[in-house]
């Protein structure tokens, strides 16, 4: 019960605070509440759907299809948080100057609350994809009937969404006619992070390249993975480890706001050098590789072998295997990688060039006991 209290809080809690700062920005807009009941219903619609092809969806792009897919959904989201940055950039100008109420103008944006409930339920899929295949999982492979595990996820589920409701009720404490300019800008930051993630992820699968595996380390004052690691996470995309690629996104990606948001509607040489930084990104020069992968098992929730010797100062692939009935997710924050391993699957993952030294990995949804250590020699 304890375990699913803390997994649900901790994945439920990045999708809540988005979903806060949507119902902030769209504070005293005519039906917004069934746009978002929408977007979350989608959200966890899909994650069901995802859950239940984990494993057909990793073997997909050569094993690739997890990390596709899930740069896919956060570009979509990126798309969908800056349409509503940019319209409300538009027409701001022109509501100011005809209406007597900001709070009435921005009534007449309800145009971007499809944009907004398309963002939550990438946020509600993204998280909640990860919950339903660990509880399903559990209960699957013990047998029982999984009261515990229900009353364990709907107590996380309801201490995230407090958490989640305690910064709604700040934001909408802010006067009014500041309280748009202020939720734009968490927009950006989330689009931001969102960016940066997508980018990690696809350097984690080896089809973008790291430019640098970790620019600084901040761990020593916040973890990614605390609580208060994932809160901002999902508010400003922090990372305590970021990634070259990782910090080129989010930062390409606010300059691009800011400067469209600026000068909507003209053609500006800035978001054109911005394309141009990204497309370097991608075609940028690869590190040396290793020859042959080497191999990680999950066995009786345990990480085998519980230390590893990779090579330094190169690119590897790791081989991680789950041999056991209920899934798992093959972490670490040292390496800046997450990726699900559904039962009996094996999972391709993309690390280095890494510095010498020794680096932990767990598993997610067994944190007690599936640990390990990768020392890169």
């Amino acid at each position: 019960m304890l375990v699913s209290l803390i997994i649900v809080f901790r994945e439920a809690l990045e999708a809540g605070l988005i979903i806060c700062i949507v119902l902030a920005a769209t504070e005293g807009v005519d039906s917004r509440g069934r746009w978002i009941v929408g977007g979350v219903a989608a959200g966890a619609a899909g994650a069901g759907l995802v859950a239940a092809f984990a494993a057909a969806l990793s073997d997909a792009f050569e094993g690739a299809g997890q990390e596709v897919f899930t740069a896919g959904i956060l570009c979509f989201a990126v798309v969908m948080l800056s349409w509503h940055i940019l319209w409300m950039s538009h027409h701001a100008r022109t509501m100011t100057a005809e209406l007597r109420d900001v709070g009435q103008a921005v009534r007449l944006g309800h145009r971007t609350l499809g944009a907004l409930a398309a963002a939550i339920a990438v946020a509600v899929l993204r998280e909640g994809a990860e919950v339903v295949l660990f509880l399903y999982g559990v209960v699957a492979g013990s047998g029982s009937t999984g009261w515990s595990l229900g009353a364990g996820g709907l107590a996380g589920l309801a201490l995230a969404g407090a958490v989640s409701w305690l910064l709604y009720r700040g934001l909408v404490a802010i006067p009014l006619h500041r309280l748009f300019g202020v939720t734009n800008i968490l927009i950006a930051f989330v689009a931001a992070g969102m960016a940066g993630q997508a980018a990690s992820v696809l350097h984690g699968a080896d089809l973008l390249p790291g430019w640098g595996e970790h620019w600084w380390d901040t761990s020593f004052l916040l973890q990614d993975d605390s609580i208060s690691g994932r809160a901002l996470h999902a508010l400003i995309g922090y990372s305590a480890r970021p990634s070259g690629v990782q910090l080129a996104a989010y930062l390409a990606t606010l300059l691009a706001l800011v400067v469209a948001s600026r000068a909507i509607g003209k053609p500006n040489r800035r978001v054109l050098a911005v394309a141009a930084i990204v497309a370097a990104l991608i075609a940028g020069p690869s590190a040396a590789r290793a020859d042959e992968p080497l191999f990680l098992v999950f066995h009786d929730h345990r990480i085998e072998p519980p230390r590893l010797e990779v090579p330094a100062h190169q690119k590897f692939k790791l081989m991680v295997k789950n041999t056991d009935d209920t899934a798992d997710e093959f972490e670490s924050a040292d390496l800046n990688r997450e990726k699900l391993v559904a039962p009996g699957q094996t999972i391709a993952v993309f690390l280095g060039p890494l510095e010498p030294g020794e680096y932990r990995v767990f598993g997610d949804f067994h944190q007690d006991t599936a640990r390990g250590v990768l020392v890169a020699k």
